[in-house]
């Protein structure tokens, strides 16, 4: 039986190619080569009908179904399977082993609770008795006892500066949320939501904008501290060229830079730095 299954294999590879010669209409069907390959294909038929063959072919298919295993029925296609290479893992997300906090504020387990919009005037009394700072709510209406959303809280460094601080809130979420802050000159006399026509002042409200952006929700607290760190915006010196004015422009240091306390006993600060200045 496998003798059997083996010729008619053996016969049909050499006759594969025989069909396509046939359809040619270049060759005359009436060559000697022609009538052979006909008598082939009709010899390798009648042989495939004989009931020897179809006999071995039933007992074939019977084996088959009864056991699959190591059987292929293109043994060439699964060999170029086998001697592929395995393909390449997809990369992984790249996973930093040190997550730093991005804030550009101080971010410690002692942060006080975030201030809520009911806190806020008992905060702004305490604050103003404290510190040599000022802070004041301001309304576009003398004389309003309720505090509008969003909130606007005025900051003054006499003869320095005032910061307008535009705050919101929710019902649901009263904690307030720092939007905005707008610097100005002391004399200067703008709305809230003006800028001022001091390049300083200008560049003094980008930079808190990109801080906040940093930590959107830093609390008010907090921001108070760095405010407070500008009362010495026109002497301070950049703590790294050590000058007030920067070699190229006029504008004095207006960034912050938090500096955590190197001893248990001191404490943190802000050290002031140029826009252009190293700012590690």
């Amino acid at each position: 039986m496998v003798s059997s299954l083996s010729d008619i294999q053996s016969r049909l590879q050499q006759l594969r190619n025989v069909p396509p010669l046939l359809l040619k209409s270049s060759l005359p069907f009436s060559s000697v080569s022609i009538r052979k390959d006909f008598q082939q294909l009709k010899e390798l038929a009648d042989t495939i009908r004989s009931d020897a063959v179809q006999d071995a072919l039933l007992v074939a298919a019977k084996s088959e179904r009864a056991d699959r295993s190591d059987l292929h029925r293109d043994g060439r296609r699964e060999i170029r399977k086998r001697r592929r290479p395995p393909s390449p893992d997809s990369p992984q997300p790249y996973i930093p082993y040190d997550k730093r906090s991005t804030s550009l504020f101080p971010v410690t387990n002692d942060d006080p609770t975030p201030l809520r919009a009911d806190e806020l005037a008992d905060y702004i009394r305490e604050f103003n008795r404290t510190n040599p700072c000022k802070l004041h709510i301001w309304t576009r209406t003398r004389g309003a006892t309720q505090l509008s959303n969003p909130a606007v809280v005025r900051f003054t460094i006499r003869d320095v500066l005032v910061c307008y601080i535009t705050m919101a809130y929710t019902p649901e979420d009263p904690v307030l949320v720092t939007e905005n802050v707008t610097a100005f000159g002391p004399r200067e006399k703008k709305s809230p939501h003006s800028q001022s026509d001091f390049l300083v002042y200008q560049s003094l409200s980008q930079q808190i904008a990109r801080m906040l952006q940093s930590h959107p929700r830093v609390s008010f607290q907090t921001l108070m501290n760095l405010m407070c760190a500008y009362e010495g915006i026109f002497i301070d010196r950049c703590t790294s060229c050590e000058r007030v004015l920067p070699a190229e422009g006029h504008v004095p240091p207006v960034v912050r830079l938090w500096i955590d306390a190197s001893k248990e006993s001191e404490k943190g600060r802000w050290e002031p730095r140029h826009s252009s200045c190293p700012q590690t």
